[in-house]
């Protein structure tokens, strides 16, 4: 799909308001097997963590990266984001413009979240869709999460993979309406292309890749979005994507390009949070960093 490259382009050729970066600088992490992680039920409930569980480490973050207020500099809310400036950069330095782009967000508390999420951003007539299954509910708030009709808060990057422990939990460019039991399936699965299945419903796959690995493999309609909040967040709060998983995601953002749906809900996220989501106003960004 064709990008605009000066979108939204000023040509003060600075990243959100002027200043220093509010952040500490990215470095390399650890790598771990994507087998690591496995299904955690506690990701479908809004429960707390167990009992000494310590947050993942954050790449390049300070003490002050989780904090509710807005950091001195970085992004400001109605900002230009700079993306002919940003396509100069890659990796590590993109990884860096792109945390303090978004250093001025809104947090949200995670019930005005799903408040948000359920009443105005995917909800469109009184109408919200799941995301996985394509069931449609009427609702005009927090639908019931519980039955065999309920409805979660998709958390694309899992909490028990470290979105739980900081604002990522109420951050609406990962959360997505999803049926409960699809969301219980998924767990905090990696994505990825199922080959031996071992539950569906319509296009929502969980089973074994080509390599043996159990993941989660969304409708081709949602790929591409799930790609870009994958992204988004890893960019943002510097948690990492597993190798497997990343090299499946940046396939997917191609198979299933942004589209007016995406765009406008971008928009919609961007007029609550203050922020963008660069990977959708930019998907060949994601295209410049060799590893999340």
């Amino acid at each position: 799909m064709p990008i605009d490259a000066t979108a939204k382009l000023d040509t003060s050729g600075t990243y959100g308001t002027s200043g220093t970066a509010h952040h500490g600088a990215w470095a390399p992490r650890h790598r771990t097997s994507a087998r690591t992680y496995g299904h955690d039920s506690r990701d479908h409930f809004d429960r707390s963590p167990r009992p000494g569980q310590r947050p993942h480490p954050v790449r390049g973050a300070d003490s002050t990266a989780t904090s509710n207020a807005p950091p001195a500099t970085g992004y400001t809310a109605g900002a230009p984001v700079h993306y002919a400036k940003l396509r100069q950069l890659a990796d590590g330095e993109l990884l860096n413009a792109l945390r303090r782009v978004a250093a001025g967000r809104r947090s949200l508390d995670y019930r005005e979240a799903r408040r948000v999420l359920f009443s105005q951003i995917d909800n469109h007539g009184g109408q919200v869709r799941d995301v996985y299954t394509g069931r449609v509910i009427t609702t005009h708030g927090i639908p019931p999460a519980d039955g065999p009709d309920g409805v979660n808060t998709e958390h694309t990057y899992p909490k028990s993979r470290g979105t739980g422990h900081s604002d990522a939990v109420a951050d609406l460019f990962h959360l997505f309406p999803t049926d409960s039991q699809a969301n219980a399936q998924r767990g905090s699965y990696c994505f990825g292309e199922v080959k031996e299945v071992l539950w569906r419903n319509g296009e929502a796959k969980l089973g074994h890749d080509q390599d043996g690995r159990l993941v989660f493999e969304p409708p081709d309609a949602h790929k591409g979005n799930v790609a870009r909040a994958m992204f988004y967040v890893s960019a943002t709060y510097g948690l990492r994507i597993p190798d497997a998983e990343e090299v499946v995601l940046k396939r997917w953002t191609d198979l299933d390009p942004v589209d007016d749906a995406e765009r406008q809900r971008n928009d919609a996220i961007a007029a609550v949070q203050g922020n963008r989501n660069p990977f959708i106003d930019a998907p060949d960004l994601a295209g410049q960093v060799s590893d999340f």
